[in-house]
């Protein structure tokens, strides 16, 4: 078997576990994350985390034989994955500074496309890949991500006094 997967896989788990960590902390509004010392650290781990995923992706010790028409489109699974990131990342990134609910772009049909297209990712980039075990191992990534999601939405429903309304009119 290949080391190099098993140390990724390894720092991958870590990192998604104290990114999960600063989550709860966050939404449980601990005095520890007041530190921007702290904002860029889990920043970083987000970096080393995608880091790790993807050099998984590229050293995954069981490869899938899938037909070409599935590695097409777990390509653009992958990469409308990636363009939802991008999309909300921008959008969001716009209104940051103003403190108003975003629902306009992508946001006018999806609450959460940050994570959505994380979850889009770590399923299309594997099946690209022909990437077996990292593939298996969205069984650990998606439910941090939807774990990921709801505590945002706790927080949200507290902070915008329309977002119970804007959550029924939206997807995910």
């Amino acid at each position: 078997m290949n080391a190099y997967f098993f140390i990724s896989f390894g720092v991958c788990f870590v990192c998604f576990a104290l990114r999960t960590l600063f989550n709860v902390l966050f939404h449980k509004r601990s005095k520890f994350l007041q530190s921007k010392t702290i904002i860029i650290i889990v920043n970083f781990t987000m970096f080393i985390l995608w880091f790790s995923w993807f050099f998984m992706c590229f050293n995954d010790p069981v490869k899938m034989n899938l037909p070409i028409w599935l590695r097409c489109f777990s390509l653009i699974l992958f990469l409308i994955g990636i363009s939802f990131f991008v999309l909300s990342h921008t959008r969001l990134k716009w209104f940051e500074d103003k403190g108003t609910l975003v629902t306009t772009g992508i946001y006018s049909r999806i609450r959460n496309p940050m994570y959505l297209g994380f979850i889009l990712w770590v399923i299309g980039f594997p099946l690209f890949m022909q990437a077996f075990i990292t593939l298996l191992s969205a069984i650990i990534w998606v439910p941090c991500f939807i774990c990921w999601k709801k505590l945002e939405e706790k927080e949200l429903e507290k902070k915008y006094e329309g977002y119970k309304e804007y959550k029924d009119k939206t997807w995910f």
